[in-house]
């Protein structure tokens, strides 16, 4: 019986620990995306209140209504990033060539960049469905069981479940260590100032972030 309750409050001290890595790499101003680092404070902040609902204090519509701005804000920039790639004569423009050089330009290529855009939209809106079902709960404390669990269909949930337990298992590929790697840091030169987010511990984050995701899905399946 204590099994689930371990399991759970293990996945709300690291969904937490999520978040704070998160504000720290948006407060050292490295981050590979700025936009993303906010969508992801606010969904393992999300996630630690579903987990945890006795510590929020925010309604759950609030919750539903600032999840749905994180699905649609990639989703939207998503598809005016594939407007201007798509415009003819784009990357002849005067100026391009040398404004993809800097480093805020040149980041949203690599990790966190534009390819992780759809798979934060999806957390997001996978999120936001769990919110809204579990509303009912919060409002009315009685044993009967609430009507907005039967919104989301069962083998959507486990489609998601999949596909997250996927990208969990890509994230922990992504911290295994890989000689090449090893040999361009050993001969890396040092860089004053804030140092870069470490790509093991932002695998991590986003391994836990996609387990918890796995977790709550099965839970409501």
């Amino acid at each position: 019986m204590l099994e689930p309750v371990i399991v759970t409050a293990l996945l709300i001290v690291l969904t937490g620990w999520c978040a704070v890595h998160c504000a720290l790499v948006l407060a050292g101003r490295r981050c590979a995306d700025r936009r993303l680092e906010l969508t992801e404070i606010v969904m393992a902040l999300a996630m630690v209140a579903m987990m945890a609902p006795a510590l929020d204090p925010l309604p759950q519509v609030v919750w539903a209504a600032l999840l749905a701005a994180c699905a649609a804000w990639p989703a939207l920039l998503l598809l005016g990033h594939a407007g201007r790639a798509g415009r003819p004569g784009r990357a002849g423009r005067p100026g391009h060539a040398g404004r993809a050089g800097r480093p805020g330009h040149a980041s949203r290529a690599g990790p966190g960049g534009w390819q992780h855009y759809p798979h934060h939209a999806l957390s997001a809106a996978a999120l936001a469905a769990l919110v809204l079902p579990l509303a009912p709960t919060h409002q009315h404390a009685r044993g009967a069981a609430h009507p907005g669990a039967a919104a989301v269909p069962e083998w959507t949930l486990l489609a998601l479940a999949a596909y997250f337990l996927a990208h969990a298992a890509c994230g922990a590929g992504a911290m295994l260590p890989r000689p090449a790697d090893a040999a361009r840091r050993a001969g890396a030169r040092p860089v004053l100032g804030p140092a870069a987010p470490s790509p093991c511990l932002v695998a991590a984050r986003q391994s836990v972030m996609s387990i918890g995701m796995v977790y709550m899905l099965l839970g409501m399946s």
